[in-house]
């Protein structure tokens, strides 16, 4: 007896609990109202975005309180398949109906797409990623980019002192950003080119090994940097090496610049390239640096090439797992090869 009530009581608590939670959720999705100092916030979602990602993303932005329920509400519904790409503005606290119904009407306007532009990308590749959104033609981001580029006239480019002979690789800065199709390639490409300026003038010039640099210089050594190390503690290093070895006239010696003609991605490259790729863009057979930047260089890389640390090394080498040693002569780094590259 004692044992059925027991039973009848835990029925009744988690039945009540039941109700409780079932009241709660539907009173969010057709009654809640956001509070009266709620702010609007935006909400981005990407083209291929999951709807178990974007509810995720509302429960981080306390948008809602729990992205499950808002997940299990939205499949009675049957909407989950049917939300939009765009920027929206919701409230804290609204009911799910009318989130809902925002997310899944679209926008109205040109649609903003987020994008990240990795460091170390070439043009090509930022065409290529670009493209994938929807938001450029690759034909039209070789147009915007290109020798006969629109923005061979901006005010950063003329500062930098860019050849009339190379494009604007390395120009473009590697970030973050959030574009709409209707932007079109010339306006995305200046967007991360006015980014490039801005973020140069706040690294500043230095007054060291690089002083006498030119901008352009200085960005197509970072690309280098960038392309050679990963990890930011490094690159001062590195380009303090790469500066030494301009100073004597001695060969940078830089796989990556020859990856950069070949489409190599190797961090070692084959005695067959490095010997037989007869370009300009080989550190190997030429001395100096190349005729422009192979990358786009981030704020670390350009950084540790206006602000270089000084050490005694004049040679150095990346494993296939990141990791770099340093040598101060020929026969130590010969030693390191065969030690960590063979």
């Amino acid at each position: 007896m004692k044992r059925c009530l027991h039973s009848c009581v835990l029925l009744l608590v988690l039945g009540g609990i039941a109700f409780v939670v079932l009241v709660t959720q539907v009173s969010r999705y057709f009654w809640q109202n956001p509070s009266q100092d709620a702010s609007a916030q935006e909400l981005i979602i990407d083209q291929g975005q999951s709807f178990v990602s974007v509810a995720d993303e509302m429960a981080e932005q306390d948008l809602i309180a729990s992205a499950t329920w808002f997940r299990i509400m939205a499949e009675i519904a049957g909407l989950t398949n049917d939300v939009q790409v765009g920027s929206y503005q919701l409230f804290p606290g609204e009911d799910y109906k009318t989130m809902l119904a925002t997310i899944t009407a679209g926008t109205t306007e040109g649609v903003d797409v987020r994008v990240t532009i990795p460091e170390g990308l070439t043009l090509k590749q930022m065409g290529e990623s670009l493209a994938a959104k929807s938001l450029v033609a690759e034909e039209a981001w070789a147009l915007a980019t290109g020798l006969d580029s629109p923005l061979e006239s901006h005010e950063f480019v003329v500062a930098a002192q860019k050849p009339d002979d190379v494009d604007l690789e390395g120009y473009l800065f590697p970030d973050t950003y959030r574009f709409s199709a209707d932007m079109g390639a010339e306006g995305i490409a200046k967007i991360m080119l006015d980014t490039m300026a801005e973020r140069v003038n706040d690294l500043g010039r230095s007054k060291g090994d690089a002083a006498d640099m030119t901008l352009h210089e200085v960005l197509t050594l970072a690309s280098i940097v960038e392309r050679e190390v990963r990890q930011p503690s490094t690159m001062k290093n590195v380009a303090d090496i790469f500066l030494k070895r301009l100073e004597i006239g001695m060969a940078l010696q830089a796989d990556s610049t020859v990856n950069y003609i070949t489409g190599g991605d190797d961090p070692s490259i084959s005695l067959d390239d490095r010997d037989n790729t007869d370009s300009p863009y080989n550190t190997y057979k030429y001395p100096g640096l190349p005729p422009g930047p192979i990358s786009a260089p981030g704020a670390n890389a350009i950084d540790s090439v206006l602000n270089p640390v000084s050490n005694n090394y004049l040679y150095f080498l990346t494993t296939d797992s990141g990791e770099i040693y340093y040598a101060v002569t020929h026969d130590e780094h010969v030693s390191n090869k065969a030690r960590y590259l063979d």
